[in-house]
Formats: structure tokens, C-alpha cells, sequence
């Protein structure tokens, strides 16, 4: 990346050749049995890989992480020179990786790249890791002292309504009141940056591998367990019932003949209509049930009174 020190580059040669050719080791501890990371980054994440010890525990833990970190790296073509040698891209790294690469694959990239094609090759990318079975993408977006770094966390917003396996992680608004992570560009991260943005992309795996919350349950079904309904005899009923709770549709029903024999009609939606033909009362006992089998019972009480006598 452009601007990157040459004292610390010099600081960390050893380490810096493992990160161009992306031989960072596996954190102690980890076995098979931990869920896959791959990792791809530019120099944003040598903060992490360079010797910073509690950074790289913070990320690697409980994972296999596969993590490569490289300065000067872009997404394709060729990235930028940086010590004579040219790191290899981002797609090139997935395309090395394709059989290995984990279901959550984590994206730092973009500062170098150009601004005129980062929004295609970022949809490249997206493409390249879903044919490869990647189940989720975490993108780290960029720190926007530029205008350009701006314009591409917009490119990055965009592709992710495109694309619901990608989540933009907002390390810009995250990072921005902790200037101190920061390096005198505001783009490479001092070692308490670097385990900063280990931790928050750890939580960020940590969170796209946790199951995804149950489906909310409707609440249970619930009828009044007594219904009064006062009318003459020749006079018209037209009243629905109701019920909270349950899970529509919901489907009414008489559990013997008192209604039909009083000259009302019970509806499946619940709805009583009819005209009765004699006075008494006739007490029905109804059900409920709703789509999931769920049932509810109710007596609804019917008071028929005779017809008022005419005047004479």
C-alpha cells in the first residue's frame, strides 16, 4: 500500500516475505475440528500477522484460520509494486485456495485499488468465492480519509443488496473515534489497531457462524370460553366470532346440532347467520382450530326470546 513505512517494512522483513506469499502459520492449538477462515488482506491486516501476538490469538481463536496479508495487494490485474515484488491479488489467492477455502471467507482489501474498477472487481470476487462454495463473505469496508475510499464503500454497500451472502463489516464507523489505532496515514493500524480490528472480525465470524435465531412462534390460541348472544325469534343474526393467538387460517365448527335446530348457521370463518325460528335457549359448544392443530373450544350461549306481540 501506498505510503507504508519503509522503517517498519524492514522491522518485520522475515515476516513480511511469509505475508507476500501468504505462509502465515495456523495458530497454535487449533485442530480439524475447528470451523474453516480464510482470510485475504492487503497491509491493512500485517497489523495483525507482523508479530502482533494477542492479535492474531484474538482472530485465530477457536478457528483454522487461513490468512494471507500482503502489502500493496489489489483485488485483480497486478497489484501495486511495493520492495521490488508485486503480491499476488486477491483473486489469485481464492483461485489458489479454491479447495481449501472455508465457508466464511473474510475480504480486507481495496485501498489500492483502481477507483475506476473496483465496483466490477469486487462483483468478480463476490462470483469467484460463490462458484467456490463460500457460504458467507465478510468485507471489511475502508477507513474514508479519501473521497475514493468513500466512493468505494459505496460500491461495497451496493453489492451487498445484490449479493445476501455478503455482509460489509463498517470498520469506518467502528474505527473512526479511535484515531489512536491509527498510523499517520488513517489507513495501517498501530499494534492496538491491530487488535482491534482482530477482535471486531472475530466477532463478526463468530456471529456468521452462530445458527440463525428460531422462527418466531405465533402465540398460542385463545378463545373466550363463554359467549353470550341475545336475539328474537325472525330476527337476523349475523355475528363473527374471533379468537387471538394461532395461526391462520383458522377453521370454526359446531360439535352438535343445538344451532341448526334453534335455525342458525355456524360459518368455517366463524361467522354465526340465520334467522331463529323459536324461542329457548340453546346452548352450542363450538372448536377452533387453526393451521397448525391447534384448537380452542367455546359454548356459545344463543337467548332466542319470542316475537313482540302486535298492538291491538
Amino acid at each position: 500500500m501506498h505510503g507504508l513505512r519503509r522503517r517498519r517494512a524492514a522491522t518485520f522483513a522475515v515476516t513480511a516475505v511469509l505475508a507476500l506469499v501468504g505462509l502465515v502459520p495456523m495458530a497454535a492449538g487449533t485442530t480439524s475440528a475447528s470451523p474453516r477462515v480464510s482470510v485475504i488482506s492487503d497491509s491493512v491486516m500485517t497489523a495483525v500477522t507482523w508479530g502482533n501476538d494477542a492479535a492474531m490469538s484474538a482472530l485465530s481463536q477457536g478457528l483454522d484460520l487461513q490468512i494471507d496479508a500482503a502489502v500493496c495487494r489489489r483485488l485483480n490485474g497486478q497489484s501495486c509494486q511495493f520492495n521490488n515484488a508485486y503480491a499476488p491479488t486477491t483473486l489469485s489467492v481464492i483461485n489458489g485456495w479454491a479447495t481449501q477455502l472455508g465457508p466464511v471467507v473474510v475480504i480486507v482489501d481495496g485501498y489500492n485499488d483502481l477507483p475506476d474498477q473496483f465496483a466490477g472487481d469486487v462483483e468478480f470476487t463476490l462470483n469467484t468465492l460463490r462458484n467456490d462454495g463460500v457460504q458467507r463473505i465478510l468485507w471489511v469496508n475502508l477507513h474514508d480519509v479519501r473521497p475514493d475510499y468513500a466512493a468505494k464503500n459505496a460500491d461495497l454497500a451496493a453489492a451487498a443488496k445484490r449479493h445476501p451472502e455478503l455482509r460489509v463489516l463498517d470498520w469506518n464507523a467502528y474505527s473512526s473515534p479511535h484515531q489512536d489505532w491509527y498510523q499517520t496515514d488513517f489507513i495501517h493500524l498501530r499494534p492496538a489497531g491491530g487488535l482491534a480490528i482482530a477482535t471486531f472480525i472475530r466477532q463478526a465470524i463468530g456471529d456468521a457462524f452462530a445458527p440463525p435465531p428460531p422462527a418466531p412462534h405465533d402465540p398460542a390460541l385463545v378463545v373466550a370460553p363463554r359467549l353470550k348472544v341475545s336475539t328474537r325469534v325472525g330476527a337476523r343474526i349475523d355475528r363473527s366470532l374471533s379468537a387471538v393467538g394461532g395461526t391462520a387460517p383458522f377453521r370454526w365448527s359446531a360439535t352438535n346440532a343445538t344451532l341448526r335446530r334453534a335455525g342458525v348457521r355456524l360459518l368455517a370463518s366463524g361467522k354465526l347467520t340465520g334467522r331463529p325460528t323459536h324461542a329457548g335457549t340453546f346452548r352450542a359448544p363450538l372448536k377452533l382450530t387453526d393451521a397448525d392443530g391447534s384448537s380452542a373450544t367455546v359454548v356459545v350461549t344463543l337467548v332466542v326470546k319470542p316475537r313482540p306481540h302486535a298492538a291491538r
